[in-house]
C-alpha cells in the first residue's frame, strides 16, 4: 500500500476526476471537493505517517503556489478611493456609484470580489494535490498515474450508458443531455481531454510495466496493449464530438510512439507496405461508419466553421484586455466585462460563459500580472521538465514523458478552450507539474527498483 501523503493524494486526485468536472454552474460539487481539499491538507499536516512531508516539497512547488494566488489575493484587497478609480477601464462604475453617492468608497481591485474568490477557492484542490504529489516516490506517482486511467475507463463507461440512456435519466449528469459522450464532465471537451490524458498514461504504464517485469518485455504484448488502449481511448474521444481533442488525438498518439520506439519495428520495406495498407483500411472503415451512422455524420459535420463564433468572442475578449490592461477585470470576472463591451451585432440568444481562449482570458482577468506570472510558471515546469530528460532511471523518463505530453495538450487545447477552469483538468495539470518537479526532489528522485509501497 502507498503511504499515507501517497494514499490522500490518490483520494483527492480520483474524487477531483470525478467531481471537479462540472464547472460553475455545479456548484456544490466543487464546494465538496474544495472542502475536501482542506481536510485532506490539514491530514497531511498532522498525520504521523506525512506531518514532515511538507520539509521535502521542492522550492519551486512553492513558487508556484506563491505565483497561483498572489494575483486573486491582491484583486480582493480593498483599495481607497483615489486608487481603484485610477485603474483602467473603471469609468462606469465610477458613474454608477455616484448615483447612489458611493463613488468614494474603498474597493476591491477586482471589479468582481464574489466571482474572484470562487476561482481563489477554486485552485484549493489543484495546488493541494501538487504539493503532496511533488513530495512522493515515482512509484508512488505511478499509483496516481493509474488512477488517471481508471479514470478514463469509468469516463468510458459512464459515457455509454449517457449515449443510450433517455434525456431525463439519472446517468446524464449535470443536466446536460446533447448526444456526445462526456462521462463525468460537463463540457465535452474537458471529457475528450482527460481521455487523451488517460490514453498516454496507459502508454508511459506498458513501458514502466516492460521495463520492470509486470508484463512481457516483448513487442508482441506491449504493442498489442497499446493498439487496444489506443482503440478504446480514440473511439470514446470520437465520441465526444470534441473537434479540438480528435485533432489532438495523433498528437497523443505520437508520445505513444516516443514512449514505446524501443519496441517498435525497424522501418523496412515491409513495414512500411504494412502501415500504408493499415492507414487504407481505416480510411475505408472510418468513411463506412460515417456514411451509415447518423452520430459520426454529425461529429465529422462539426467540422465545419462557418458557424463557430470563437473568432468573434477572441476579437471582443482582445479589445476588453486592452481597455482594462494592465490590471484586468479580476479573476472571474470575463462574462461581465465581456457582456458590457460585445459588439452587437454578434450577441446571439445563449450567454457566453468564457472566451474558449485561456490566455486571452487570463488577459482580461489578471491583466498583464496574470500574464506574467503564467510564464513564470511556465518556465518553472519547462526547466524541470528539460533536468528530467537526463534521469537515469527510463521508467522516471517515462513518467516525465507522459507528463510533459499531457501538459502540452492542455496548453494546446486553451487556445480554443478553457481545460484549465476546469477542476478536474486543474487537478490533472498539478499532478503532471509535480511528476515534473519531483525528479529535482532528492527523496522522490530514487530509482523504481528501491521504492516501496
Amino acid at each position: 500500500m502507498p503511504a499515507t501523503t501517497g494514499v490522500l493524494a490518490l483520494v483527492l486526485l480520483g474524487t477531483a476526476l470525478l467531481l471537479g468536472g462540472g464547472g460553475s454552474p455545479a456548484p456544490w460539487p466543487e464546494l465538496l471537493l474544495e472542502w475536501l481539499a482542506v481536510a485532506i491538507f490539514a491530514a497531511w499536516l498532522v498525520l504521523p505517517g506525512s506531518r514532515d512531508s511538507w520539509r521535502t516539497v521542492p522550492r519551486g512547488v512553492w513558487l508556484i503556489c506563491l505565483l497561483a494566488l498572489i494575483v486573486p489575493v491582491l484583486q480582493l484587497v480593498p483599495l481607497p478611493p483615489g486608487l481603484w478609480r485610477a485603474l483602467p477601464g473603471r469609468e462606469p462604475e465610477v458613474e454608477a456609484l455616484a448615483l447612489i453617492g458611493r463613488a468614494n468608497t474603498w474597493r476591491t481591485w477586482t471589479m468582481t470580489p464574489e466571482r474572484t474568490l470562487a476561482s481563489l477557492l477554486s485552485l484549493l484542490p489543484p495546488l493541494v494535490l501538487l504539493v503532496m504529489a511533488a513530495t512522493l516516490s515515482l512509484r508512488q506517482q505511478v499509483w496516481l498515474m493509474l488512477v488517471v486511467v481508471g479514470a478514463g475507463i469509468a469516463t468510458l463507461a459512464l459515457g455509454a450508458l449517457q449515449l443510450t440512456s433517455a434525456a431525463d435519466s439519472a446517468v446524464q449528469l449535470y443536466g446536460v443531455t446533447t448526444p456526445n459522450l462526456r462521462g463525468f464532465q460537463a463540457n465535452h471537451n474537458a471529457t475528450a481531454d482527460v481521455l487523451l490524458a488517460a490514453l498516454i498514461a496507459c502508454y508511459a504504464l506498458l513501458r514502466i510495466g516492460a521495463l520492470r517485469g509486470l508484463i512481457p518485455n516483448r513487442a508482441g504484448p506491449v504493442l498489442g496493449l497499446a493498439v487496444l488502449a489506443t482503440g478504446l481511448f480514440g473511439f470514446g474521444i470520437v465520441f465526444t464530438a470534441s473537434r479540438m481533442g480528435i485533432a489532438l488525438l495523433p498528437v497523443a498518439m505520437l508520445a505513444g510512439l516516443w514512449l514505446l520506439r524501443a519496441w517498435l519495428p525497424r522501418p523496412g520495406r515491409k513495414v512500411l507496405i504494412a502501415a500504408a495498407v493499415l492507414a487504407a483500411l481505416l480510411a475505408a472503415t472510418g468513411t463506412a461508419l460515417v456514411r451509415a451512422s447518423p452520430t459520426l455524420a454529425a461529429i465529422t459535420g462539426r467540422f465545419q466553421f462557418d458557424q463557430d463564433l470563437r473568432l468573434e468572442l477572441w476579437r471582443d475578449g482582445l479589445y476588453v484586455a486592452r481597455k482594462h490592461y494592465p490590471a484586468g477585470v479580476g479573476m472571474g470576472g470575463f462574462v461581465p466585462a465581456l457582456v458590457l463591451e460585445e459588439r452587437l451585432e454578434v450577441v446571439r440568444p445563449a450567454m457566453p460563459n468564457r472566451a474558449h481562449n485561456e490566455y486571452i482570458e487570463l488577459g482580461v482577468e489578471a491583466g498583464l500580472f496574470g500574464l506574467l506570472a503564467w510564464g513564470a510558471v511556465i518556465v518553472i515546469v519547462a526547466r524541470s521538465a528539460a533536468a528530467a530528460r537526463h534521469q537515469q532511471s527510463r521508467s522516471a523518463r517515462a513518467a516525465a514523458l507522459f507528463a510533459g505530453a499531457v501538459l502540452i495538450l492542455l496548453m494546446l487545447h486553451s487556445m480554443v478552450d478553457y481545460p484549465f477552469r476546469s477542476m478536474s483538468l486543474a487537478a490533472l495539470g498539478a499532478l503532471c507539474a509535480a511528476l515534473l518537479l519531483s525528479r529535482a526532489n532528492p527523496a522522490a528522485a530514487g530509482s523504481f527498483e528501491k521504492d516501496h509501497m
